[in-house]
């Protein structure tokens, strides 16, 4: 606990955003893997891995080293984060925005559970990754390190 009160808000924030891109990065896999979709793409994986690296990246080296080099690198790291997050977050929108179109707007799929039940999830996956974004972005601006 005194961990958390020695960082600045910076660091607090990223570690809202890391939570919440797993969380966001768990609904894409149970999306993907749903009997309606399944259509996994990997690199939307390595991209929220990725960016869930520069988040640690960017927290861990401030705490250890303040070496001009290391803070260009730690900086690097925090606009790599929301970038990538964004990166995969589109990538999702683009595999799910003909789905919709037919799962809630004809009457083809009137009737399939599972396709309401697998466009109700990527419907919640969207606002997470929408969510993950702005946070992303904001903690981009703030302070990180120690107090």
């Amino acid at each position: 606990m005194n961990y958390i009160k020695s960082q600045r808000s910076g660091s607090i924030m990223y570690l809202v955003v890391f939570l919440f891109s797993i969380i966001t990065l768990s609904v894409y896999v149970l999306n993907v893997n749903k009997v309606y979709y399944q259509d996994m793409k990997t690199s939307i994986i390595y991209m929220m891995l990725g960016a869930l690296l520069t988040i640690l990246i960017s927290n861990i080296i401030p705490q250890t080293n303040q070496s001009p080099v290391y803070r260009i690198i730690s900086d690097i790291a925090r606009i790599l984060t929301p970038i990538l997050i964004v990166w995969a977050g589109v990538t999702f929108i683009s595999m799910r925005v003909e789905s919709f179109g037919y799962i809630f707007g004809s009457n083809l799929e009137m009737g399939n559970e599972a396709a309401f039940d697998a466009g109700q999830q990527a419907i919640v996956g969207i606002v997470l990754f929408i969510v993950t974004w702005i946070l992303s972005i904001i903690a981009s601006f703030l302070k990180i390190g120690k107090k």
